[in-house]
C-alpha cells in the first residue's frame, strides 16, 4: 500500500485535484492508509483533546483559509 498525506498534497502543500488524487490512491487500502495517517495527524495536533478536534471539525473553512489552498488541475 502506498497511501499517505504526501499522496494527497503537492510539493507546495496544496490539496491535489481529485482526479490526480484518484490516480495516487488506486486501492481502498491506499485510501485507508491515507485516512489513518491524517487521523493520527489531527489527534497529534490537537494534543489528544477531543474538544480541539471537534472545534477544528466545525471550523473547516477557517483551516482551509490558513492552508496553501488547492493545486490547480493539471
Amino acid at each position: 500500500m502506498a497511501g499517505s498525506y504526501n499522496h494527497v498534497v503537492s510539493e507546495r502543500g496544496r490539496l491535489l485535484d481529485s482526479t490526480i488524487m484518484h490516480e495516487q490512491l488506486d486501492t481502498f487500502g491506499d485510501v485507508w492508509e491515507t485516512i489513518e495517517e491524517l487521523f493520527g495527524m489531527i489527534w497529534l495536533l490537537a494534543l489528544g483533546d477531543p474538544d480541539r478536534v471537534e472545534w477544528a471539525r466545525t471550523h473547516i473553512q477557517a483551516g482551509i483559509a490558513l492552508s496553501p489552498g488547492y493545486e490547480e488541475e493539471v
